[in-house]
């Protein structure tokens, strides 16, 4: 039976990621926090180093198109409208008896 994916908080990575790079060894932060695999905290460290910036811990899933409305064009819209317009037809229609 596979196991369940541990997702660790931001809070717990950058402090992670702070003390690796004040030198604390990763079998020890690994122990420390109870990281299953000490190539997390490597990945985590290689995330803030390419990013320059601890922000990169941050957990982004489902996120990326939250708040955007999609553009879509006038004859994308258009279409959407007919589509719209014949299924209400078939509704009445069908209503109708």
């Amino acid at each position: 039976m596979a196991e369940k994916t541990r997702v660790y908080s931001e809070e717990t990575k950058r402090e992670v990621v702070e003390r690796f790079l004040e030198g604390h060894r990763a079998v020890d932060l690994q122990e420390q926090f109870g990281i299953k695999n000490r190539r997390r905290i490597y990945d985590w460290v290689r995330k803030v180093k390419d990013a320059n910036s601890l922000e990169a811990l941050k957990d982004t899933r489902g996120i990326s198109n939250k708040g955007r409305e999609k553009e879509i064009s006038l004859e994308e819209e258009n279409e959407h409208l007919k589509l719209e317009n014949l299924y209400l037809k078939k509704l009445l229609d069908l209503k109708r008896g």
